[in-house]
């Protein structure tokens, strides 16, 4: 891409419509003056991009900032690296796909989780991180409040909800239902990625009824890969590692 289209490929996304027709005319007869535009708008879309990333991250909530060049697959010899790498150039959220990460507490889920919704805001799409019990508590007060439709709305807005943790806690059919609802609404209309510790067929241990149970999974894996991790909790057995060993 040459020096002008690439300053009006740049004017055009920094929406600076005076400056896109107008430029041409100003430099004329100042050919040293293009090289520096070009500069000085190309500085300015980076500061802009950068500007954005960090806002989206911090509307997302993360716990904390995490990589997947952070992530020890060693640790993790069966999970299929390609194929969960390929999710992070954000292309399942165009199509409305979901991602499930299945596995023991401790190994890798949380961290995978956060550094895919890092990357998608990196992309330049928003993304919410709650946990599985704050966002049913979230849910749960919208409704005892009157103002369900309005949560429910400002979940509409966002490209990937990130959920951690489901099934840790189990939660009555009042609390289920709502997660349903808002699951419900985002089905082949928004991504959902979560990590959960049970397999599916134990889901109705977070949701009491049967059938809701299925819906939700149906509704999940539809358009949705699972991902699953194994062997020992990472902190378990750093925790061991870092114990004396016994003498006789």
């Amino acid at each position: 891409m040459n020096s002008t289209m690439l300053i009006e490929d740049h004017l055009r996304s920094l929406r600076l419509s005076a400056m896109l027709a107008n430029y041409r005319r100003l430099l004329d007869g100042e050919p040293d003056a293009l090289p520096y535009l070009e500069n000085l708008v190309s500085l300015e879309v980076s500061k802009r991009h950068e500007n954005g990333v960090k806002a989206r991250i911090a509307a997302a909530r993360f716990p904390t900032t995490k990589t997947i060049e952070a992530f020890d697959f060693t640790l993790q010899a069966k999970l299929p690296k390609a194929k969960l790498i390929a999710h992070f150039d954000g292309s399942f959220i165009d199509t409305h796909r979901n991602v499930v990460l299945y596995g023991n507490s401790g190994t890798g889920k949380t961290h995978c989780l956060i550094s895919l919704g890092v990357a998608a805001c990196m992309k330049g799409y928003r993304v919410r991180f709650i946990t599985a019990a704050e966002l049913l508590m979230q849910l749960m007060d919208a409704k005892r409040e009157g103002a369900l439709e309005k949560k429910y709305r400002s979940f509409e807005r966002i490209d990937l909800l990130a959920i951690d943790e489901l099934g840790y806690i189990p939660f009555d059919r009042e609390a289920t239902d709502l997660l349903f609802q808002l699951i419900s609404m985002r089905y082949e209309r928004g991504s959902i990625a979560l990590t959960t510790n049970l397999p599916f067929e134990e889901w109705t241990n977070v949701f009491p009824d049967a059938r809701t149970a299925k819906a939700v999974i149906d509704r999940i894996i539809h358009h949705g890969t699972v991902f699953e991790f194994g062997g020992e909790s990472y902190r378990l057995r750093t925790r061991n590692a870092g114990k004396p060993t016994k003498t006789k």
